[in-house]
């Protein structure tokens, strides 16, 4: 486990996965074993609200419909678009908003991700900032963008990512992302 606190820029999320990516190093586990997917609640939080989700937004029941939105994302990989479309019109997300969201979270590469939300926006920016340092630090092979990740804890804020292993065989190896509002 490893955290780092008041550090507002994205320079604190790479130094966490450059540390990930050294020990994956020193102990022989290459890029090609590993890959860490990258992707920010807040990019994800732009693609929501384009759909009428916004964060603090209650259900008939006074729950938070983007926490709700967001647990029902991160189990895509586990039961699939249509399982998810379903959950999600089960909290009152249209047919129409939910294949559209699946859409977004298809994006091969941020810049896709732009153009489908139709604008730019301080998360964009520092997702591609992160991937500009990681060439830097050397880790840029270990790195994926993948706008499904989302990490089903409703504290992350920022940038977020899970490692697995590129054979597939296993579930996330380890996960981590920015969370301002805990302290």
């Amino acid at each position: 486990n490893m955290d780092i606190v008041g550090v507002e820029h994205v320079h604190a999320e790479l130094e966490l996965l450059a540390a990930a990516c050294f020990f994956f190093q020193r102990m022989g586990i290459t890029p090609d074993i590993v890959g860490i997917k990258i992707n920010s609640r807040a990019v994800l939080e732009a693609v929501l609200a384009k759909h009428g989700i916004n964060k603090g937004d209650k259900d008939h029941d006074g729950g938070d419909i983007f926490a709700k939105a967001c647990v029902i994302i991160d189990k895509l990989d586990k039961i699939g678009g249509p399982a998810v479309t379903e959950m999600l019109g089960a909290i009152g997300v249209s047919a129409d908003s939910a294949a559209d969201i699946l859409k977004a979270l298809q994006a091969p590469t941020v810049e896709a991700l732009t153009e489908h939300i139709g604008q730019e926006s301080e998360a964009v920016n520092q997702v591609k900032r992160l991937f500009e340092l990681a060439k830097d630090y050397g880790i840029q092979d270990y790195l994926i963008f993948d706008a499904s990740v989302v990490r089903g804890l409703a504290y992350y804020t920022g940038v977020v990512w899970e490692a697995f292993d590129r054979r597939g065989e296993l579930r996330a190896i380890m996960g981590g992302g920015r969370y301002d509002r805990l302290l």
